[in-house]
């Protein structure tokens, strides 16, 4: 069965709607770089890319336990 025009605008819409969600995390991601504090940065890190495992780099516990409730709680 082919897809109708409608599908496949609706199929193009929602690829562009991924790639240009994927550009954005990249952006902020990128900008974590420029944090020079290190826990601040993995939060940073984990925060924009939506990763609970990149709060485990956190050396301070108290800073690694926000980041992984935050983090946790935006999926």
């Amino acid at each position: 069965r082919r897809n109708s025009l409608g599908e496949n605008m609706r199929l193009i819409l929602a690829l562009l709607i991924m790639i240009a969600t994927s550009v954005v995390q990249a952006a902020d991601a990128g900008a974590c770089y420029t944090i020079s504090n290190a826990d601040s940065r993995a939060f940073c890190l984990a925060r924009a890319r939506g990763e609970p495992s990149m709060c485990y780099a956190i050396q301070a516990a108290d800073m690694r336990a926000a980041c992984l409730a935050e983090v946790r709680s935006s999926r």
